[in-house]
């Protein structure tokens, strides 16, 4: 399989990835189509996993992050915990090409966007903002009962009982209790016409997370990697593939000559190891156009678009059983 240019995003994308594809087939950087992708897709106030309307932490404030990589160079930036500023994917693309660091996180990012003229703003509007007392009221997202009582406990006495809360209920069972499946991430892996590779990863994070809390989207290795013959994303429960390195075992067997479609299959296969609850939905595109997503939960797509389509087409994600 070869294609003059090729794109590929998880189930949110589809609002981004017609503008990376008109980018591709007018001679346009993976970079930039990967980069404008994405920023469409956190600017949808009704994705509530990215972006504007991203979802808030424990304390209703909404933190993000996000990672870019140039697959040639390997070059690489990120941003983690960034309040106030909806496109943190362009941020990390500054931080990789205007910077000696490949992260920033928190104040620091906040500082530098400002710095370099990106507008801040309120990250919640109405509809973000009702989301969240929705679910800190249990009344809406199916939050299990059992979550209830956390979830009000954490956000009434974060500060001046945090300790005691934190006694009664352990920090290492909050995702447990807390796991309704709200949680969300938007890969986008993209080829240009001069056969070069990017990939960028952008979200909100986990719904209800402590603050400060960061997950696998901006950690190079484990939510994002990218060579030159393969990129490689993730999207589900972060702290899987931080541990596993999800990201850079796809794209090391890829070099290896393992086939792509094998290469992540193992990366899902490897959660045995870990023996714990958790999503994982691996979205891979090598240098040739060849797009491939595996999940260990059934009913997960993606999107894939090239030179040869007149539009993103929804492609199913090969499901695997653990």
């Amino acid at each position: 399989m070869n294609v003059d240019y090729a794109i590929c995003g998880t189930r949110n994308s589809i609002i981004g990835l017609p503008k990376g594809l008109e980018i591709l087939a007018k001679g346009g950087s993976a970079l930039d189509a990967v980069e404008e992708s994405i920023k469409l897709i956190e600017n949808n106030p009704f994705d509530i996993t990215v972006g504007f309307n991203g979802f808030p932490n424990l304390m209703g404030i909404v933190e993000l992050d996000a990672s870019i990589m140039e697959g040639k160079t390997r070059k690489a930036g990120a941003v983690a915990a960034v309040k106030n500023y909806r496109n943190p994917i362009s941020i990390a693309r500054k931080v990789m090409e205007l910077t000696p660091h490949a992260m920033l996180v928190g104040d620091g990012a906040e500082r530098f966007a400002k710095a370099l003229g990106f507008q801040e703003e309120e990250i919640l509007d109405e509809l973000g903002i009702r989301n969240y007392h929705n679910i800190m009221e249990g009344k809406s997202l199916d939050i299990p009962p059992e979550a209830q009582k956390l979830v009000r406990e954490l956000f009434m006495h974060f500060d001046v009982h945090l300790k005691e809360v934190m006694e009664e209920y352990p920090v290492k069972e909050w995702y447990r209790k807390l796991s309704f499946d709200k949680h969300g991430t938007t890969n986008v892996i993209a080829l240009d016409q001069d056969g070069e590779l990017a990939t960028g990863v952008s979200t909100s994070g986990l719904a209800m997370k402590f603050p400060g809390r960061v997950g696998d989207s901006p950690i190079f290795g484990a939510g994002i990697y990218c060579s030159s013959k393969v990129g490689s994303a993730c999207t589900g429960t972060g702290e899987l593939a931080i541990r596993l390195c999800t990201s850079r075992m796809v794209v090391e067997r890829v070099h290896q000559k393992i086939a792509i479609e094998k290469a992540a299959e193992m990366g899902i296969l490897e959660l045995k190891d870990l023996n714990e609850e958790g999503v994982l939905h691996i979205l891979s595109m090598d240098k040739s156009g060849k797009c491939v997503g595996v999940t260990n939960k059934s009913g997960l797509f993606h999107y894939y678009a090239d030179s040869t389509s007149e539009g993103p087409v929804k492609k199913a994600s090969t499901y695997i059983g653990l």
